[in-house]
């Protein structure tokens, strides 16, 4: 991977539980890693569902290896909120983050 692609600055954030001021946990996101990364939107559609519509969107974030990153993470990217939904990576040198975007 040519490092000049990894042009865009991302947020990796991790979910995690903490007390409200009623004493109840609610989620709340911790930032696991702030790096450089590529991002390309893969696919797109659009549908009606629930009387909305809905417009997902695939993309495709590159990242260098970085050990630790789940599924059950997300991602922050200017105003652009992503569900990381596979993490790919068996070379160890870079990460492949499928993803849906979030509306």
């Amino acid at each position: 991977m040519n490092p000049g692609e990894l042009s865009q600055r991302i947020t990796i954030q991790s979910e995690s539980a903490a007390q409200d001021g009623n004493g109840e946990m609610v989620p709340t996101w911790a930032v696991f890693a702030t790096v450089w990364a590529s991002i390309y939107d893969i696919s797109g559609k659009e549908y009606l569902a629930g009387a909305a519509v809905q417009n997902p969107v695939q993309t495709k974030i590159i990242i260098r290896y970085l050990a630790g990153v789940l599924p059950a993470m997300r991602v922050i990217h200017g105003a652009n909120t992503y569900r990381i939904e596979a993490v790919l990576g068996q070379d160890k040198k870079t990460l492949t983050l499928m993803c849906a975007r979030l509306a």
